[in-house]
């Protein structure tokens, strides 16, 4: 009977010990509901941890530090390299680290961890998601609709940016070098993964392939860094070619650049004619037909990501400052004119807009 009573006595403590933890959390977390505006991916300075700013691009309000805001002041992981959405659910991903967190968008509290080797972007199509894992070992993990890794693909080695479209996922894979004085580029290719059956098309579209934007007409332009001057003979400069996702073919190039140059994100306007990206002095734009090809820079800077605003047209780019103070977005219009700026976390390298 004293042991009953022992064990009823010990139970309703660790019930309440529980219930205290709960209420700990709720009191402890501010939560934020994502309903518009930019989620800015800050990647945090080197062996620190990263963070997620939102700005409110009607208001110019900034609110750094939305997720530890709604997760008592637990960080998102190390070096957050990319934010997606898929309903109602908002992963952060962060390579660092080797996590993926599952958010709800409404409180942007964290539901669920998945954890991998070296996760870098995430795509959806019907109900999965696909991670590409920028190894040597070139995988892309799918997950069901219960954030449960189910599959993985081998794809080519270096797999980077990641993007759903015409019912495909597309993966941009960077490959690596072989032979004796890595003169020889392999892998280097954009692989197209059938959602339906998990089959992998390899598209030899350029060398370095590593983000994706689709036009007003469907097609898909990727951006591709080229190869350096210290390829011995396999020099390219940097270039975007315009793909046909339905039967994997190339049909059109644009050069952007010279041999040493490298481009690597890129977005697009709402219209869909025009992608801006950025190079070493700052960010460029060129259109889907060629138009203002090689100009002069829009927006000069030492920039680390670009984006549009569907909404207002507006550019955003991101100065990571060194990588180790607060980072600053610069809002400019469509024809490179300065509107205004934002403090954010540190490194910030883009954003998700909504």
């Amino acid at each position: 009977m004293k042991k009953s009573i022992i064990y009823l006595f010990a139970g309703t403590l660790l019930l309440s010990s529980c219930k205290d933890d709960e209420k700990d959390k709720e009191s402890c977390s501010k939560p934020f509901n994502f309903s518009s505006g930019a989620v800015v991916i800050n990647e945090g300075s080197f062996n620190g941890t990263g963070s997620l700013s939102h700005i409110d691009l009607t208001t110019n309000e900034v609110r750094n530090f939305i997720y530890e805001d709604a997760n008592c002041d637990v960080p998102a992981g190390s070096v957050v390299q990319s934010f997606a959405i898929n309903g109602e659910k908002g992963y952060v991903v962060a390579n660092g680290s080797g996590e993926v967190q599952v958010v709800n968008l409404s409180t942007f509290k964290q539901e669920k961890t998945i954890v991998l080797s070296y996760p870098r972007y995430i795509a959806f199509e019907g109900e999965k998601g696909f991670i590409s894992n920028g190894t040597s070992e070139g995988k892309v993990f799918v997950i069901n609709s219960s954030n449960a890794v189910t599959d993985t693909i081998q794809v080519a080695t270096g797999p980077e940016g990641i993007f759903a479209s015409g019912g495909k996922i597309l993966v941009g894979c960077t490959g690596h070098w072989d032979g004796d004085l890595f003169t020889t580029m392999v892998d280097s290719v954009v692989a197209i993964i059938n959602p339906s059956d998990l089959s992998v098309t390899n598209v030899n579209a350029w060398d370095k392939p590593t983000d994706f934007v689709e036009d007003k007409n469907g097609d898909v332009w990727v951006s591709c860094a080229g190869n350096g001057q210290y390829d011995n003979g396999a020099d390219k400069a940097p270039a975007f070619v315009k793909l046909n996702v339905e039967n994997g073919v190339a049909k059109d190039t644009l050069i952007v650049g010279e041999v040493g140059e490298s481009i690597s994100k890129i977005t697009i306007n709402e219209s869909g004619d025009i992608i801006y990206y950025y190079k070493g002095d700052g960010v460029y734009r060129v259109g889907i037909n060629g138009d203002y090809i090689n100009e002069e820079v829009l927006i000069p800077g030492n920039f680390y990501g670009v984006e549009v605003d569907p909404a207002s047209g507006n550019i955003l780019t991101f100065d990571a400052k060194g990588f180790s103070s607060d980072g600053v977005v610069g809002r400019y219009s469509a024809d490179g004119d300065s509107i205004t700026h934002y403090s954010v976390g540190v490194a910030p390298n883009g954003a998700l807009i909504k």
